[in-house]
């Protein structure tokens, strides 16, 4: 199976704006709990596991036949797999683990604990788009040479 590398840049893309306009609200100070810049980055931080799953999950299911289940799964499978490293692994997946109970309200979130957690892995989402941009380009680099 082929590798969708414009739908892979697309959601790399997505990854950046988003962690890119995480980082404009943190930098202006606007997080506090109950704000609308809160409402705004819990959204950004919804969208941004949505599009680190699908980079995941198309990775694995394009270039290992590997199918997934789920938010966790999916970091589990990428880490395994080597297309993400073990350290941004050990990051995301609290993040990942967060993102089922925001979307679900499983239970309240802290808003203070939130603030708190965002400024510290506030440039986690980069190094993933760093990591799969490096997978990306080693599966072309591989490709051509074999062919």
């Amino acid at each position: 199976m082929r590798i969708d590398t414009n739908r892979l840049r697309q959601y790399l893309t997505e990854i950046t704006r988003n962690s890119q306009e995480l980082k404009k609200i943190v930098e202006q100070g606007a997080l506090a709990p109950e704000s609308i810049e809160l409402k705004a980055a819990k959204y950004l931080l919804i969208e941004l596991a949505e599009a680190m799953s699908n980079c995941l999950q198309h990775l694995l299911a394009k270039q290992k036949g590997i199918a997934v289940s789920g938010y966790i799964d999916t970091i589990a499978k990428g880490y395994k797999e080597e297309i993400i490293s073990e350290k941004l692994f050990q990051k995301l997946k609290p993040f990942f683990d967060f993102r089922n109970s925001l979307v679900h309200r499983y239970w309240t979130i802290d808003d203070e604990k939130l603030i708190e957690n965002i400024k510290a892995g506030l440039n986690d989402f980069d190094g993933f788009a760093d990591e799969v941009e490096s997978c990306l380009v080693s599966i072309q680099n591989h490709s051509h040479s074999s062919q």
